[in-house]
């Protein structure tokens, strides 16, 4: 006979004992986007140094990035995804996102054509300057084979023409510029060279490289706005 001072397990420590009894385990807490803030913020944060600062902004990375993961997490609740595979489904969601709103740039083109009103003259100068952004994104020059010829089966013909045309006058100005960072250039944006190789053969730091490219892409940019292709 029990004294009335023992304690008697509570029904959850009487559950868990008999699971453990029967060799089966707790299931494990599902998890949510909170659990994976850090990584967001941090994939985030790469992709907007990547970008020209007025193109989105940061916040908007992140808010893309936490749609990837809910999307992720509530369509295949259980499944348990290393920080590899989360990191790239973010990633790609910036930039489809990113490669979206070009697409919308772009199409604006043919809305705003109405030679007639002096309202919308800026218009297609404008659109120029969001491709120009876009060409010399990294990103977008690194994903292609050949970074200058971007293609996109999804637009019309006018819109790859206007692409075509505008590769073509970016390439003629970085040929403008000094030797050294024709050179960078070049072997980041055409011949996809990673910034640890480029150091390696110019025996430079990464963030010299860096800010080689941003003074060179700063002198394109410039040389544009002179040929009246970026405003």
């Amino acid at each position: 006979m029990s004294s009335s001072g023992s304690k008697q397990p509570d029904n959850a420590d009487s559950n868990a004992a008999d699971k453990a009894a029967d060799g089966q385990q707790e299931p494990k807490k599902q998890k949510t986007v909170h659990d994976y803030v850090e990584l967001i913020e941090t994939v985030a944060r790469v992709e907007y140094s990547r970008l020209p600062n007025h193109l989105i902004d940061y916040s908007e990375l992140v808010n893309i990035g936490a749609i990837a993961v809910h999307v992720l997490l509530t369509e295949n609740p259980g499944t348990e995804y290393n920080v590899t595979y989360l990191s790239t489904a973010i990633k790609w969601a910036v930039r489809n996102e990113l490669r979206y709103r070009y697409k919308w740039y772009s199409l604006k083109t043919n809305e705003d054509k109405e030679p007639d009103d002096p309202n919308l003259k800026g218009s297609k100068s404008k659109v120029k300057s969001k491709v120009y952004e876009t060409i010399l994104s990294a990103d977008a020059m690194r994903d292609q084979e050949n970074p200058m010829e971007l293609k996109d089966d999804s637009q019309g013909p006018e819109e790859n023409a206007e692409l075509k045309e505008m590769a073509l006058v970016v390439r003629e100005s970085i040929n403008k510029l000094p030797p050294r960072e024709k050179n960078i250039l070049e072997a980041r944006f055409y011949k996809n060279m990673k910034m640890r190789e480029i150091g390696e053969i110019y025996n430079i730091s990464p963030s010299r490289i860096s800010r080689i490219l941003q003074s060179g892409l700063s002198k394109v940019k410039r040389d544009l706005q002179k040929r009246g292709y970026v405003y």
